[in-house]
């Protein structure tokens, strides 16, 4: 015998699900903003120390500044920024997104995609200059 309250209690179901799923993945895309904020003004404040003549930066005093901004990169759904420098050859991020799909199961299982995201063509061109900037 089927209950006749069956199918108020399957939407209803699936409507918690639902919300519950988007509430948790603006959190996380709350987070990685956060991340992203920080990291920029790590690598700006590089940037500014770098381009600045009277201040010098010490080779250990970079590598604790890109350790801090490599470490602010993880964690998350989607990884961050994939490795070190000399990494992260291969496609963007952007471009493995765009052959990522998310199912339907996914959404009602809360399940994202696992795989690391690696440095952009922007990210790797910043890189390169960064790297002849301070081979000379």
């Amino acid at each position: 015998m089927v209950s006749p309250y069956l199918p108020h209690i399957l939407s209803s179901l699936a409507l918690c699900s639902i919300s519950i799923n988007l509430v948790s993945r603006k959190k996380i895309i709350e987070d990685e903003r956060a991340r992203v904020a920080a990291q920029t003004s790590i690598l700006e404040s590089i940037r500014e120390q770098l381009l600045d003549p009277k201040r010098s930066l010490s080779g250990e005093e970079l590598e604790r500044l890109r350790g801090l901004a490599r470490s602010s990169s993880g964690g998350g759904v989607g990884g961050g920024v994939g490795g070190g420098v000399g990494e992260g050859q291969g496609e963007s991020g952007a471009e493995k997104r765009e052959k990522e799909t998310i199912s339907w199961g996914d959404v009602f299982t809360g399940r994202g995609p696992s795989k690391d995201e690696e440095l952009s063509k922007w990210d790797q061109k910043d890189l390169e200059i960064l790297r002849k900037e301070l081979s000379k």
